[in-house]
């Protein structure tokens, strides 16, 4: 199940992809929500949303060269251009000049397009000082914001974690780190991926999660997933991460009977987001290397033995089957019977597993009455066959497989 969630916990599968800033660089972008006419620039250094204000901007091609200066959102603005008009975008940055690609002014919507600086996509100027290096966790300049968010949900019988983290460097400026960011993820996790959207400086592999640097100034999204596959009736899930946290929010799906527990989060209610069920635990800010534990009673716990001795089953099978093919026969009848056994053999695993997984709440009840009467049929086709000395009473129509 893929919930839909509001405004007030937002869990996305996936934040929009944030391009290469030098892919982005002076390429012209139709923006419909501009009114004809209406150009915008937008300056930065070295990676979008490193905003750089009070920069002088040119707009070529219009006759007289138009001119505006960036604001604190880094665009300058420019109205009533032109319709038709061939322009281009100048800007100069600590010397280094900086220009679009050459493009048309629609006669709907406007254009939006950026310059960056500080990648040596323009010319002149001189060579960018690296950002400063602070250790990794430094609490006074990063941290994963108030916008972070933890989700927990149930899919194809797996425990599906979301991380939304949030690096929120407030410093205006990149960040460099002395060692990267790590976080560990929990034992038992699987799958564990960065989802769409999530900066280039995010690596996953594994268990382990690497965040480089530098961590340009603003918002930098490093949203994640992974997999439980495997859990007790209660389960703590406790993870340690490398920055304070400003604010603590876990969405847990809801299922009939289970309970949220975290000394951390204590504060829990009832929401129900985009019409699905969810249990809302929230606190207050947690420190770098501080575990946030969250323990996760009364889960659909499934026995993982039924499954096994299914798995046994179905391998003494084949193996009689491979000894059975090496070992000729004389009679059809002896080779029928054999057949007919281990598929009994197979039919009563597969009752017993049933039969287990229903004590242990794992499978509705009318699922299983189904389930259950189609294997009983089976077996007792199988053990006719087996009475009548392997030969079908009705053509073998409908033997269990």
């Amino acid at each position: 199940m893929c919930a839909v969630l509001s405004v007030s916990f937002v869990v996305p599968r996936a934040y929009a992809q944030m391009p290469d800033p030098r892919l982005m660089h002076g390429q012209a972008i139709p923006a419909g929500e501009l009114a004809p006419g209406g150009v915008t620039v937008r300056v930065v250094r070295q990676m979008v949303g490193n905003n750089i204000a009070g920069v002088d901007v040119e707009l070529h091609g219009t006759g007289e060269v138009r001119r505006a200066t960036t604001g604190a959102d880094g665009r300058a603005q420019f109205a009533g251009v032109t319709v038709g008009s061939r322009v281009h975008a100048r800007a100069v940055v600590e010397g280094e000049q900086l220009e679009s690609s050459p493009f048309d002014v629609p006669a709907a919507g406007g254009v939006r397009t950026i310059l960056v600086a500080g990648l040596g996509l323009g010319s002149g100027g001189v060579a960018t000082q690296p950002p400063p290096r602070i250790a990794a966790g430094d609490p006074a300049r990063l941290s994963f914001g108030n916008n972070t968010r933890f989700a927990i949900e149930f899919q194809d019988d797996t425990i599906a974690v979301f991380y939304l983290l949030e690096i929120v460097n407030a410093t205006g400026a990149p960040l460099g780190l002395a060692t990267p960011l790590q976080i560990t993820l929990p034992e038992g996790a699987t799958g564990a991926s960065a989802l769409e959207g999530a900066s280039p400086l995010v690596a996953v592999t594994g268990r382990q999660v690497t965040i480089a640097g530098p961590i340009p100034a603003g918002v930098t999204p490093v949203p994640l997933a992974y997999r439980l596959e495997s859990w007790a009736a209660r389960e703590e899930i406790a993870q340690v991460f490398p920055l304070d946290i400003a604010q603590l929010a876990v969405g847990v799906q809801r299922l009939t009977g289970l309970t949220v527990e975290s000394a951390q989060a204590s504060n829990i209610r009832d929401a129900t987001l985009g019409g699905h069920a969810f249990l809302i635990a929230s606190g207050p800010a947690l420190a770098a290397g501080t575990p946030l534990r969250l323990t996760l009673a009364g889960l659909p716990y499934r026995n993982p033995w039924p499954r096994y001795l299914a798995l046994a089953l179905a391998a003494v099978v084949a193996g009689a089957g491979i000894w059975l093919a090496r070992t000729p026969r004389s009679r059809d009848d002896n080779r029928r019977r054999t057949t007919l056994e281990a598929r009994r053999a197979k039919g009563l695993a597969g009752l017993a597993a049933l039969d287990a997984d229903y004590r242990a709440g794992g499978i509705a009840e009318a699922a299983y009455q189904r389930q259950r009467a189609g294997l009983l049929a089976d077996l007792e086709r199988v053990y006719a066959e087996l009475d009548a000395g392997g030969r079908p009473p009705d053509g073998g129509r409908g033997l269990a497989a």
